[in-house]
């Protein structure tokens, strides 16, 4: 046999129940417990003022049913069922069941009619007991077995049993489509939260991707001005140092031409003063200072112009750097403040008109 037990007796309003060996065992406990406190039922019985002795219900039963509960942690189960199938026929009475709620209430308030009530629905007893008065308890018997109540007892049960599992049924599906609604609400929510955030980093991906598409013609064309500035401030520079060169290798090459030269002009003009010798000295060298200050100029200028590319360029790739984290907010106002420092005018110096027209212009100049 299993580890389960199945007990099952309509008759008596007990549905089917499976229990392991220490229910079980609980179970005819209980039986055995509720015969050893009707000692009540014990008495003489007495039946039109004469008596047949006594009944020995509670022996009977306490008997059987020690027997019972040894049988069962021995592990023989016949016994039980033998116990179980004469109750299904009406022939002994299980405390449990409705027969034993009956002589239960009973015994209190008419003691004899318990005793009769158990009499009648013990068959060991009353078949052992003097034809005459057997045969009025078995039409006794007779009229209770079946009386309507006895005949749909079985079907009160198979209706409570129906009833309970429906209600057990509505307990589940509410439990459950609570269960259902409370994961389908969590879930929304998560999708919700997910979706949201997703939006968020999405956005940001394009706003990031936006300032790049925005910033990186800007910054290729401010590394393209800060090359190009940087070979015109080279090579301006080369040109001056070149221009600074030339005149001083003429004068070391020619200088015997030039000493006699200056020698003659100071003969000429000993003891006076000669603007014309004084124009011929300085116009030369003035006009060729002229040219080296506009060379120099020209250094100097693309040489800021290539600082100031380079900054704005590097102010670009800045700003995307820290657009890129996320720690770092970048609002809108430090991408206007971005996008001016980038598009401001570029630095520029005063031009000339030209060269000098006269004497004093050149020596402003």
């Amino acid at each position: 046999m299993s580890d389960w037990y199945e007990l099952e007796c309509r008759p008596q309003g007990i549905a089917k129940t499976k229990m392991p060996l220490d229910n079980l065992l609980s179970w005819f406990g209980k039986e055995l417990n509720f015969w050893t406190g009707l000692s009540a039922l014990d008495r003489d019985l007495v039946v039109a003022n004469r008596s047949y002795g006594r009944t020995n219900i509670t022996q009977v039963y306490s008997q059987r049913l020690s027997g019972i509960l040894s049988d069962i942690r021995a592990g023989h189960f016949e016994s039980a069922d033998d116990f179980v199938e004469d109750a299904k026929q009406l022939n002994v009475i299980l405390a449990q069941g409705g027969l034993g709620t009956a002589l239960s209430n009973l015994i209190s308030k008419n003691p004899i009619a318990a005793q009769r009530l158990a009499i009648i629905f013990t068959d060991s007893i009353l078949s052992s007991l003097h034809n005459d008065v057997a045969g009025d308890l078995y039409t006794l018997r007779f009229a209770v077995e079946y009386n309507p109540f006895s005949v749909t007892t079985a079907d009160v049960v198979s209706s409570s049993e129906a009833l309970s599992r429906a209600k057990k049924a509505e307990k589940d599906t509410d439990k459950a489509l609570l269960e259902n609604r409370a994961a389908v609400e969590a879930g929304r929510q998560k999708l919700d939260a997910y979706i949201e955030e997703k939006t968020i980093e999405l956005q940001k991906l394009h706003d990031l991707y936006e300032n790049y598409l925005l910033l990186q013609g800007p910054s290729r064309h401010w590394k393209g001005v800060a090359s190009t500035a940087s070979s015109y401030a080279v090579g301006a520079l080369i040109l001056f140092a070149i221009m600074l060169l030339i005149p001083t290798i003429v004068v070391w090459l020619n200088w015997t031409n030039f000493s006699g030269y200056i020698d003659h002009v100071i003969d000429l003009t000993k003891g006076s003063f000669s603007v014309a010798s004084l124009v011929i000295f300085t116009i030369p060298v003035l006009a060729y200072g002229w040219l080296l200050k506009h060379v120099s100029r020209v250094y100097t200028q693309n040489l800021a112009v290539a600082a100031d590319a380079e900054h704005r360029r590097v102010m670009a790739i800045t700003f995307l750097g820290l657009a890129k984290r996320k720690s770092v907010g970048v609002s809108e106002q430090d991408r206007a403040l971005i996008l001016n420092a980038l598009f401001r005018p570029s630095p520029t110096s005063a031009q000339d008109d030209g060269p000098p027209s006269g004497l004093l212009e050149l020596i402003k100049k």
